[in-house]
């Protein structure tokens, strides 16, 4: 159990930081972010990613 929630604390941290690069515009080919994810884990990892580009846009607008 502790394992499983170490490892969505370290999915989220990813997708904050893949997303705060893309608003900065450096390259980040998500395919190759989540080539290895199960369908699963990769739709969770792609809506907290497209969650954190949101608030990093948000972020950089004030």
């Amino acid at each position: 159990m502790n394992k499983d929630l170490q490892a969505v604390k370290n999915f989220d941290f990813l997708a904050s930081s893949f997303a705060r690069m893309h608003v900065l515009g450096q390259a980040v080919d998500i395919r190759a972010v989540t080539g290895n994810m199960d369908m699963e884990q990769k739709a969770w990892f792609l809506g907290r990613y497209e969650y954190y580009c949101q608030q990093a846009t948000l972020e950089l607008e004030h």
